[in-house]
């Protein structure tokens, strides 16, 4: 990318000093040179002039949990994430199918579970509307898949194929296969889908990237980097990407930790780690544990038992095994972050004791643990990982009265466990370090969405009209700092960005209002006027 000088006047900084209302912003080769209060009379020669008039520059946000060749491949495939109805969702697959007859396989992603709770999904329905060409559909949350019958007779799935461990194989009342697939039983079906190729999987970041963009989204964490499901196959794409100057965006990735892990498997994260070249603007720093599932498919581990379903069930760990500790101080003594995947109060619990063995037995050093999604935490468990230093990886846009909280999760908590969803004013005042991601393409990759939720617990698309545990609403400025600085922190990626400030890389976002004296019902519309990366406009709306 070629660097260039910029001069951005009479901005205002949300993440600034208050005492000062507005700001004049200079870059010179890529980096932030000089912050001042602005001054009509200031001009910068030789720079690109961008006149703010009260507009809001932030440091570029950066999404610390995200999915991102996995989220445009999912783009360019059968996209239902925008269907709101259960007859949206097979009219796309229908249309889609049907205007794409060469394809081998029918995949997509997107449907809401919700929208079948009323009438589940079955297999007849997925036939009538796919054909005689193997399906696989896989829902929103990318806990559980819709398939066909074609898909099932090439994976040798019958009525009578046992439940394999950590999966379940979805029956109706009378025993029969509805096509849908849970947890690692997805994975049944999903090593038969054709491998994505590399031009496909090429066009998926780039589409991604170009979209986040718009976002003003400069920099991500690849939440998985490893072989999980064919688009998280990432690694030589992002070297790659990175090499040839396609890729943009600074990049953490999160390497996966395969839960068929053995002696070899941390030698070879830390050969892929290391094989990296210096300068790239991609690196794996982090190691990935998805340690416990999801509430749509009652998966997530919890201290106590799921109200719906078999009464003893209290979710899954996906790594109940007795070395698993001594495993986790061997990364943290590698020198990598662990990035967790934890839902379930107990899932924290329990990464959270194996966290503090190995920072007892490893030793003092700069750590970026992070615990993404916490839904269900306690005071006791939130005092710990403020005493740790963990990092509360948020999921803001999912704190509210939606479809998926109404119908699906809320309903099968236990009582002792509602009112501990998704704690994060709680977090923010215990002193947990705070970043935030998407998780997109399981939810919006708007950091606008993300905020306006944090503040408000709200959504103007939301079910329920009043917030949800208002009690746990972040101030706006604590929002956008968890979007920008924090997030730049969780990645190791604060040395270079996250703040405007001297020095600093130029990667930057100018919105088309000054966000602070926004109403904060409005908070979601929100827009990007410019994204700035290295000193350069990639981004104009």
């Amino acid at each position: 990318m070629t660097e260039r000088n910029l001069f951005i006047a009479d901005c205002t900084l949300p993440l600034g000093d208050p005492e000062v209302q507005r700001w004049d912003v200079s870059v010179t080769d890529g980096l932030v040179s000089s912050v001042e209060p602005h001054d009509p009379a200031r001009r910068a020669s030789g720079a690109e002039h961008i006149a703010a008039d009260g507009r809001s520059l932030l440091p570029g946000f950066i999404d610390s949990h995200v999915h991102i060749p996995e989220s445009g491949v999912e783009m360019l495939r059968c996209d239902m994430s925008a269907c709101a109805t259960r007859q949206a969702v097979l009219d796309t697959v229908q249309s889609y199918a049907a205007n794409n007859p060469d394809e081998e396989w029918i995949v997509g992603r997107g449907w809401d579970g919700a929208l079948f709770l009323r009438e589940p999904a079955t297999l007849a329905e997925i036939d009538r509307i796919t054909g005689t060409r193997p399906a696989y559909l896989n829902n929103r949350d990318g806990h559980s898949v819709w398939v066909n019958s074609e898909a099932l007779r090439r994976a040798g799935i019958t009525r009578t194929t046992p439940d394999p461990i950590g999966g379940v194989i979805e029956r109706d009342p009378h025993g029969e296969l509805t096509g849908v697939l849970y947890e690692s039983a997805m994975q049944l079906v999903s090593d038969l889908v054709p491998a994505v190729d590399r031009t496909a999987l090429r066009a998926g970041l780039v589409a991604a990237q170009d979209y986040l963009l718009s976002l003003g989204v400069t920099g991500w964490q690849d939440a998985i980097v490893g072989d999980f499901v064919p688009t998280t196959d990432v690694y030589d794409l992002y070297r790659d990407t990175a090499a040839d100057g396609t890729l943009l965006g600074r990049v953490t990735g999160s390497l996966w930790w395969p839960r068929d892990y053995d002696e070899n498997s941390l030698a070879a994260l830390v050969a892929q780690r290391d094989a990296i070249e210096p300068g790239s603007r991609f690196r794996c720093t982090s190691v990935k544990v998805m340690y416990d599932g999801w509430f749509s498919t009652h998966s997530a581990a919890l201290s106590t038992p799921y109200v719906l379903g078999r009464a003893d069930n209290v979710g899954v760990s996906f790594f109940d095994t007795p070395d698993m500790p001594e495993r986790i101080r061997q990364i943290d003594a590698a020198g990598f972050d662990l990035h967790f995947h934890v839902v379930g109060d107990r899932a924290v619990t329990e990464c959270v004791d194996m966290l503090e063995a190995a920072i007892t037995a490893n030793g003092a050093r700069d750590r970026r643990h992070q615990l993404a999604h916490v839904w269900l935490l306690d005071d006791a468990t939130i005092d710990r990982m403020a005493r740790l230093g963990l990092i509360a990886n948020l999921q803001a846009f999912w704190a509210r009265h939606n479809s998926e909280m109404t119908d699906i999760i809320e309903p099968a908590l236990p009582d002792g466990l509602r009112g501990l969803q998704l704690r994060f004013e709680s977090l923010r005042r215990a002193g947990v370090p705070l970043a935030m991601g998407s998780d997109w393409p399981v939810s919006s990759a708007n950091p606008m969405d993300a905020i306006h939720v944090a503040v408000n617990r709200h959504h103007p698309a939301d079910s329920v009209g009043d917030g949800f545990l208002l009690d746990e609403a972040l101030p706006l400025r604590s929002a956008l700092r968890a979007a920008t600085t924090g997030s730049a922190r969780a990645i190791r990626r604060d040395d270079e960005v996250g703040s405007v400030e001297v020095g600093k890389v130029a990667d930057l976002v100018l919105l088309d209002r000054d966000v602070v004296q926004a109403d904060p019902a409005e908070l979601h519309t929100v827009r990007v006027d410019h994204t700035v990366i290295d000193g350069g406009v990639v981004f104009s709306r």
